[in-house]
């Protein structure tokens, strides 16, 4: 009986139903080109960026304890100019890291009067939070308790520090993830109507 190959080798010939190539080399080739890809589309994206179902939506409704005891943090006081609000807590690093920068921003919103800020200690202790304050320095503005995350889960908190940027009619417009930036702050002030 004759082959149609004569002059190959038995072993470089295939078995009838087998691939030309074998299934492990086409999914080695795949992984070498996708891994780089997701890993090259992965490097360019902002770490800070996390899609937020509150962005272009009203800020939640809120009335807090204030951290000081001695009044209440409450939205409807709030409305009527450009908004920071920020989430912090006692028990997160970056909170400290990014704390210098937000006495400076609440130093500057008591100068220019250009917009307001005001804090919410998230799902923490009032004991916790001004032995924090008492470490790492106060405020220059009000901050809100609000022990069990509940106004947090209205904002969509994911994690701590998030700073959220509300417009003078009270529609949430920038959402940032993460210690504050200088860079950061300047273009989502200049988003809300409150930028120099």
């Amino acid at each position: 009986m004759s082959t149609p190959f004569p002059d190959r080798p038995a072993s470089d010939r295939l078995a009838p139903g087998k691939p030309a190539i074998p299934r492990w080399k086409w999914l080695l080739g795949a992984a070498v080109v996708a891994v780089p890809l997701l890993l090259g589309i992965g490097l360019t994206r902002d770490p800070s960026y996390i899609p937020s179902m509150i962005v272009g939506r009203a800020m939640p409704e809120f009335s807090l304890e204030a951290l000081s005891g001695d009044a209440k943090v409450a939205s409807e006081a709030l409305l009527g100019k450009p908004l920071v609000i920020n989430f912090w807590a006692s028990w997160c690093v970056s909170c400290r890291q990014e704390h210098p920068l937000l006495v400076q921003l609440g130093d500057r919103a008591d100068l220019f009067g250009e917009f307001g800020i005001v804090g919410i200690n998230y799902r923490d202790s009032r004991q916790a939070a001004l032995g924090f304050l008492d470490r790492e320095g106060r405020f220059p503005y009000a901050s809100g308790l609000d022990t069990r995350g509940r106004l947090g889960i209205d904002f969509g908190v994911y994690g701590m520090p998030e700073t959220f940027f509300v417009d003078a009619a009270g529609i949430v417009q920038a959402r940032q993830v993460g210690p504050l930036t200088q860079e950061a702050v300047e273009r989502n002030l200049k988003l809300i109507g409150a930028g120099r």
